[in-house]
């Protein structure tokens, strides 16, 4: 991976960790995720099916969402955080194992994009877990948010900065379970990538990776998946640079606030044309410790601590109507003078302590009736 020269020689233990443990491919939306893992789920011993935002119902069930007690409600039936932590890990490890088992494989994974930004949880719940990030240039990834989901160029820049800061935050501490490819460089030098990501995952390295069209058609998966990804596609190294055709001045503009964080990842300019090479002998993905390294190099320049505001651009679009007409009614509720001061009499009732707090929030309900 370029921008770095520093990087220690892939270790062929290096998966042994998660050797047994499941496989968790991260990155953005965009980002070549799906491709990866089709990739990855063509290995004789791995199956990684659809995205199934798990991780959203294994922290509901840890932290009970919108209520004050809710991170200490399994505490009050005196279970203790590890003996949660076993039971959750034990449940979902069940589900995806029947799945794999089902395919004939041995070890099961997960792709799912907001995964990204629980990366911590899901190493600490599975302790023998391993992770596989994938990063693409933001104009790429923005570039295709913008066309497919219709959201304006300069979110979709943020959205790659906040999502690719909580991965580097997050491999930093993962050390040999965490291994980091570049989207330019796998599928313009796919087998050395595939190699060095396999010796993390700690499984041999299979040709059936690089066959992976084939494979996920005599495996029967469906012809388009997660992100109308197509599973007959071959790898295609032209895909590297086709979004930079569309490009205009405006988006080039909007690119400039990731061109720190895009040069952290080896993307030194805006043109696709001066990505430099994996081959000539430089070694073509990042460890967690290679990570960690260079986000101590580069902390005077890029702040890895603050994470810009971010869309939830994968969001089901009813549930985002459905978000809409709460705010709306919300707002026509807080419009409303007499139902905002009807409102604070009951709260006056509810923390009267005597009869001049009574008193006052009775003068108050009067005045809302009238109004």
């Amino acid at each position: 991976m370029s921008g770095v020269n520093e990087r220690a020689d892939v270790d062929s233990t290096a998966g042994t960790p998660g050797s047994d443990g499941p496989i968790f491919v991260v990155g953005s939306m965009r980002s070549g995720s799906t491709m990866l893992r089709l990739i990855l789920d063509s290995h004789p011993r791995i199956a990684i099916g659809a995205e199934t935002g798990f991780m959203g119902a294994l922290l509901a069930n840890r932290r009970i969402p919108g209520w004050k007690y809710g991170a200490e409600w399994f505490q009050r039936l005196e279970w203790s955080d590890e003996e949660m932590d076993e039971r959750l890990r034990t449940f979902y490890t069940e589900m995806f194992s029947r799945y794999a088992a089902s395919r004939g494989k041995a070890r099961w994974g997960d792709k799912t994009p907001f995964h990204t930004a629980h990366i911590e949880d899901m190493a600490a719940i599975f302790p023998n877990s391993v992770f596989v990030g994938i990063v693409r240039h933001p104009g790429a990834v923005a570039t295709s948010l913008h066309k497919t989901f219709h959201y304006a160029f300069d979110e979709a820049v943020s959205y790659w900065i906040a999502t690719n800061l909580d991965m580097v935050r997050a491999a930093s501490t993962l050390g040999k379970r965490f291994v980091l490819c570049r989207y330019e460089d796998l599928v313009t030098h796919n087998e050395p990538v595939l190699r060095e990501v396999m010796a993390t995952v700690g499984e041999e390295f299979s040709p059936a990776l690089l066959n992976h069209h084939e494979i996920q058609r005599e495996q029967g998966a469906p012809r388009v998946v997660d992100g109308s990804t197509s599973s007959r596609d071959a790898i295609d190294a032209r895909r590297a640079v086709r979004w930079a055709d569309g490009a205009g001045t405006e988006h080039i503009e909007a690119l400039g606030q990731a061109s720190d964080l895009g040069s952290f990842f080896g993307y030194s300019s805006l043109d696709t044309e001066a990505l430099p090479p994996a081959a000539q002998g430089r070694t073509c993905t990042l460890g967690g410790d290679d990570l960690a390294r260079l986000r101590a190099r580069s902390s005077e320049r890029i702040d890895f601590t603050t994470t810009p505001p971010s869309l939830a651009i994968d969001a089901d679009p009813e549930e985002l109507a459905r978000r809409l007409i709460q705010v709306e009614a919300a707002l026509a509720r807080t419009r409303s003078r007499r139902a905002v001061r009807a409102a604070e009499a009951a709260r006056k009732v509810q923390r009267a302590r005597s009869w001049t707090d009574l008193r006052a929030a009775w003068s108050t309900v009067r005045d809302a009736r009238r109004s």
